[in-house]
């Protein structure tokens, strides 16, 4: 995490400084990324850098922790309307909010998305945690959803959790066209509506 001289930079320091990394780090997975290419953008000496971070690594992490809070604050309405909302609209929800953060904020979310793809030592430092939490919270609604008579006793609930968990947090960007956001958006959208489908009805005819 940044020292306290970091935290005391004056505000358009230490904004260079931040999105000099988030345009690192969007760029290139994290292994292959310079802080001499960070200090460059960001004008700063090499000094100065440790002196606000001990490393690449604490910088990094830094900025995903700013990208998690991003997040939180963009998906927070839904989080917080979710009681008596059925599962399957829950996930839609999420997976609309998750579009819309990916389109609003693209550069933070392919730096999410190089750690879900490269599944390295960050990635498991990071994100296992984070996604047995998801897992769990997704499993205690689906019970509830079962409870209700929505889902079917039969279904395995940890699996399904699962399914969901990496359907919400995997926003892929074949499909991003920043320069087409509205059109961009609505194929995103309707690609999922068909993920959720097959999930709601299944395969088997008949």
């Amino acid at each position: 995490m940044p020292s306290q001289t970091f935290v005391n930079l004056e505000e358009n320091k230490k904004s260079r400084v931040i999105a000099s990394a988030i345009d690192e780090f969007a760029t290139k997975p994290f292994e292959q990324v310079m802080i001499s290419d960070i200090i460059k953008t960001a004008k700063i000496p090499r000094g100065s850098f440790y002196q606000y971070f001990t490393d690449k690594e604490d910088l990094y992490l830094y900025i995903i922790d700013l990208i998690r809070e991003e997040k939180l604050k963009y998906i927070s309405k839904t989080l917080t309307n979710i009681e008596g909302l059925p599962f399957l609209d829950l996930i839609r929800k999420l997976f609309e909010d998750g579009v819309g953060f990916a389109i609003e904020n693209p550069k933070l979310v392919r730096i999410l998305d190089h750690l879900l793809k490269n599944k390295n030592s960050l990635y498991d430092k990071l994100m296992a945690d984070n996604m047995a939490l998801a897992e769990e919270i997704y499993a205690n609604l689906i019970e509830i959803d079962k409870s209700k008579g929505l889902i079917r006793q039969e279904i395995n609930t940890l699996a399904f959790a699962k399914i969901v968990v990496q359907l919400t947090s995997n926003i892929t960007f074949e499909e991003l066209d920043l320069e087409h956001e509205s059109a961009s958006y609505e194929k995103m959208i309707e690609r999922n509506e068909h993920i959720m489908e097959i999930i709601e009805y299944g395969v088997k005819k008949g």
